[in-house]
């Protein structure tokens, strides 16, 4: 057994990808694809519940979505996007799904990659399979992934060999005519992509 495989049910289903739990200042969150969300909120700072809000979004990795979800932060050019609870007071029952989802995982814990590292990706039959990871002092560029990089593996963390999550998987690639995608980028690289409200949260929890 991978030593990794505890923190195998935080990734979960959003859509027809996927995302990863992690702990916000109050509740917790989820960061995913931006590509992964069905549509995205009005440009304005006062959009209404309804415009921010995704109707069962969200699952266990392997279930149909159900749950509900609500928008916080959405990157298009990043490609990358932070979830959060339904309003507990308009949505309560849904509000209490979503938690009752989160609340059992374990939360990945967010830190940054050395400029080139080996790292981890989740497969589509939630194998924990390597890769190499590069940066320069931007966004992630993944090489030598073992099981390759597919399109239901969008939203999925990649983590270093501690279990800390470092990335995005968005965007792959490999040799024309290939099947077998081993490599992508340019992918989400967390404290370089992620707004400074949601890393000043995690790390002061």
């Amino acid at each position: 057994m991978n030593h990794l495989d505890v923190l195998t049910p935080s990734v979960i289903r959003v859509g027809d990808g996927r995302g990863f739990v992690i702990e916000g200042r109050v509740d917790r969150l989820i960061i995913t694809a931006a590509h992964c969300l069905p549509f995205f909120p009005p440009c304005m700072s006062f959009s209404d519940l309804e415009e921010r809000t995704y109707q069962k979004l969200l699952a266990p990795i392997d279930d149909e979505p159900v749950v509900w979800t609500e928008c916080l932060f959405v990157d298009p050019i990043g490609d990358i996007a932070i979830l959060g609870p339904p309003d507990d007071q308009e949505l309560s029952d849904e509000w209490d799904r979503y938690n009752s989802m989160l609340e059992p995982l374990d939360a990945f814990v967010i830190g940054d990659a050395p400029e080139e590292t080996a790292a981890w990706l989740l497969s589509l039959d939630k194998k924990w399979c390597q890769c190499n990871v590069r940066h320069l002092a931007g966004p992630l560029w993944l090489s030598g992934a073992t099981e390759g990089i597919h399109g239901g593996m969008s939203g999925s963390p990649v983590i270093l060999n501690d279990g800390t999550a470092i990335g995005v998987v968005c965007a792959a690639g490999g040799a024309p005519g290939s099947r077998l995608f081993t490599e992508g980028g340019p992918n989400p690289r967390l404290l370089h992509n992620l707004p400074g409200w949601c890393l000043n949260a995690h790390a002061n929890d």
